[in-house]
Order: C-alpha cells, then structure tokens, then sequence
C-alpha cells in the first residue's frame, strides 16, 4: 500500500552547516510568513478595494534538551550575541528534501522540564525567501596552491563528491601560508568563513584568495574555516575546511 504522508522523525535542523542535536519532536522551525493589506480604493469604487504589501518571512521558535559539547547548541548560543544572519536549513530525508531561510538567532535561553530535564529554547526572526531545494549548491574542487598537498578526501582538489561535508590540507611543516581556491562555476555566492560564520570572506570561482594567515596553524597544529556556497533555487552548501600542518 502506498504511504500517504511524510515522515519527519529523522529529519535534522542545522545551523551554517552544523547540525543541532536534542531537539523535540514537533518542534521543528518552519516560520510563517504574513501578509499584510493596503487600501488601493479610488473615488470611482463603491467598494473598497484591497491590495498586498510585501511579505513579511515572519519568525519561527524551536526547543530541546541541553546536551552538554553539543556543536549545533553551541553556534545557537554564539549565533544569539553575534546580531548577524545565519542560514537554518531543515532536511527532510524521506521527501528528499532541504528547507532553507536566513535568519537571526534572537533569543536562545535555557529552561526546566516538568521531569527535571535542562532545555534549550531558541526564537529565530527570518530575513529574505524561502528555498525548498532537493539538490545542493554544486562545488566542484577546493584545493590549495603548495607543493606536496595530500587531500582528503583524495579527489578533493579534482572532483569533489557531493556527500562530502570535510576536506583536509595535509600540509608539510616547511608550509607557512597556501592559498584556498575553490571551483563552483554556478555559484551566487562563495565565502570562507575563520570565526564559524559570524563573518564571511567573498570568494571567486577559480580564484585563489589567501589563506588567513592570523589563523594558519603551528606545525603539528590544526585550523579550521567554513565555505559555504550559494546556488540560486538550491540549498546551500557547507564544508568544513581544515588545514593540517606537520
């Protein structure tokens, strides 16, 4: 017998590409949009007549339990006192499905359930449209610019696959600085982020741009940085960039 409706039991909500653990059944953000109404009535009506003014993308509210070193309620909390845009995406795995809206974290607070349980509870004040995507932004490569570079994964600096939310720059001790260029030829939008997405740093397609050098790791070390690529009528896309030093 056919299913007849969708379920949204495995479904994940995430915040510029990290996924936040905990949250309740029901409580998944979809916010609700408004409108409001103007009057465009004339001297000739003998009726009233009504117009649309612009959409307002409205507010969503969601809660869970607290779970201690959780990276997603950590961005949420950051995201809270930054006062800038974050993307919120929820993927609906049995639809084949990505909802994705901008938006800032207004409030993130803490609480207590009736069962002695810590909760986290989270107001989100949309900004912009609305994408509802069954495909992601398409990244081809991302690759740096020193000698002896090993990849992971290893076609990274080639084809990168589209499940891959991670790539390495093994790099060799001697390596002080590299560049990042990364290759995503229908992009609207590509930026690297060094303080997980409270700022963004606008790249090119095919374009070199330098590595921060205030976050290049010590030998032996490990940096991270955050790409995020936008395709119009897609979701976007997040990989996490870490740099490997020997």
């Amino acid at each position: 017998m056919t299913k007849e409706h969708i379920d949204t039991t495995e479904s994940t909500v995430s915040i510029d590409g990290t996924v936040i653990d905990g949250i309740t059944p029901g409580s998944i953000p979809f916010p609700k949009p408004s409108r409001d109404t103007k009057d465009v009535t004339t001297m000739k009506d003998t009726v009233r007549k009504k117009g649309l003014k612009i959409l307002d993308p409205g507010s969503a509210s969601f809660s869970g339990i607290a779970i201690p070193g959780d990276a997603g309620q950590i961005a949420l909390k950051a995201a809270s006192n930054d006062m800038q845009e974050h993307t919120i995406q929820i993927s609906i795995p049995e639809a084949s499905l990505t909802y994705e809206y901008q938006a800032y974290i207004s409030t993130d607070f803490p609480s207590e359930e009736d069962e002695n349980t810590l909760m986290f509870n989270c107001d989100l004040e949309v900004t912009g449209g609305f994408v509802e995507s069954a495909t992601f932004a398409a990244i081809t490569s991302i690759e740096g610019a020193a000698a002896g570079i090993a990849y992971s994964p290893a076609t990274a600096n080639t084809a990168l696959a589209a499940t891959a939310n991670d790539v390495i720059f093994k790099e060799a001790t001697e390596i002080t600085s590299d560049n990042v260029e990364v290759t995503a030829a229908a992009s609207s939008y590509i930026g690297i982020s060094y303080d997980s997405g409270k700022t963004w740093t606008q790249l090119t397609s095919g374009t070199p741009a330098n590595f921060l050098s205030t976050s290049w790791p010590d030998a032996g070390g490990l940096a991270k940085a955050l790409i995020k690529v936008m395709e119009t009528s897609k979701a976007t896309r997040f990989v996490n960039l870490f740099i490997a030093r020997a």
